[in-house]
């Protein structure tokens, strides 16, 4: 049995809404984060959320000034993805395109190293898919967040069917760790929730066509 693995330095790629959270929740929790984006003014963007959020919390007094002031002190924005080379873990949080999400995960092969775990916030596309475009696909994992990251503490971790068993134990442990509520799945379309919340919604639909009740009052 293999020690598990140690998480230090965590990369976030896609400072949007989503991926600025991730780099928050892990800041928050103590690790040393580093966050790529593809130009100065998207990491400019990036950190403005960082700092509306956090200002945010200590405003509703969950955060004092100097906890906020140590969380983004923690956090580290690039423009350059070679940046991310120490990083024990990245996650990838950008648009959902498969093609620009393939091509990230591709360019992290020549930058950080062997045991370095990659995953992936989606939460509509194929992981497997994602995870061919890395040289060690064992190694890809689904780490699918909920927003706004901060706040909500369901966490999607999506394993395929060549995922390291050590990956998913090591990921699950360090999404505990960071006071999340892991679930486990395959890499099936909509993973768990949305798979469960688009059955809901149609049942919702099938209720108003057949006249059961207004749309004012299901919704």
């Amino acid at each position: 049995m293999t020690d598990s693995r140690v998480f230090k330095t965590i990369g976030v790629v896609g400072l949007g809404t989503m991926g600025a959270g991730i780099a928050e929740v892990f800041a928050r929790n103590g690790f040393n984060v580093v966050g790529a984006e593809v130009s100065a003014d998207a990491v400019a963007r990036g950190r403005k959320y960082l700092e509306n959020s956090t200002g945010r919390a200590v405003a509703r007094g969950k955060l004092s000034e100097a906890d906020q002031a140590a969380l983004l002190g923690r956090i580290t924005l690039t423009a350059d993805m070679a940046d991310l080379k120490d990083a024990d873990l990245v996650v990838e949080a950008v648009v959902e395109s498969m093609e620009i999400k393939k091509s990230i995960f591709s360019k992290l092969d020549e930058i950080v190293s062997p045991t370095a775990v990659l995953a992936t916030n989606t939460s509509s596309l194929s992981v497997t898919e994602i995870s061919t475009a890395n040289s060690k696909p064992g190694r890809v994992i689904g780490i699918h967040f909920f927003n706004p990251a901060p706040v909500q503490n369901l966490v999607e971790i999506v394993r395929t069917v060549v995922t390291e068993p050590g990956v998913l134990a090591d990921v699950s442990a360090l999404v505990e760790q960071i006071g999340k509520s892991p679930v486990v799945a395959g890499d099936r379309a909509g993973f768990i929730a949305n798979t469960l919340l688009f059955g809901y919604l149609n049942h919702a639909v099938a209720m108003f066509e057949g006249h059961y009740a207004t749309r004012e009052d299901i919704d």
